[in-house]
């Protein structure tokens, strides 16, 4: 992609960004819009967990490590900080380069969500 008002050429890397940067403000005024959802249900969170995510990710409130070792566990991912809610729900609806073509739907959002506050320290 070619700037406007120059030559220069847009690296590959940001045409995502700005992909993603707008996913993201679509979300947060989606939400802002909406009312308040629903409280999900760590243990069908945890379950959601070991079924769809276990074979990449340490998903047990013990795993120190992912099986894929360069992939951080869950309980790595609810402690980043400023890791809120919105940015989990976006995390969760925006297909990542590095994962397979893997977006989580409805109710399990919340239930992943909820299970998520559970391993925050």
């Amino acid at each position: 992609m070619t700037y406007p008002a120059s030559n220069q050429t847009m690296p590959a890397g940001g045409i995502l960004v700005r992909k993603l940067a707008s996913a993201v403000l679509f979300l947060v005024a989606a939400t802002a819009a909406a009312p308040s959802a629903e409280i999900g249900d760590p243990a069908r969170g945890l379950a959601y967990a070991r079924t769809d995510c276990s074979e990449c990710h340490g998903v047990e409130p013990s795993d120190t490590l992912s099986p894929f070792s360069d992939l951080p566990t869950f309980r790595e991912i609810a402690n980043i900080p400023g890791m809120s809610e919105l940015a989990l729900i976006s995390f969760f609806q925006t297909p990542h380069p590095t994962m397979p073509d893997f977006v989580v739907e409805g109710g399990a959002i919340r239930d992943l969500i909820a299970y998520f506050g559970t391993l925050r320290r």
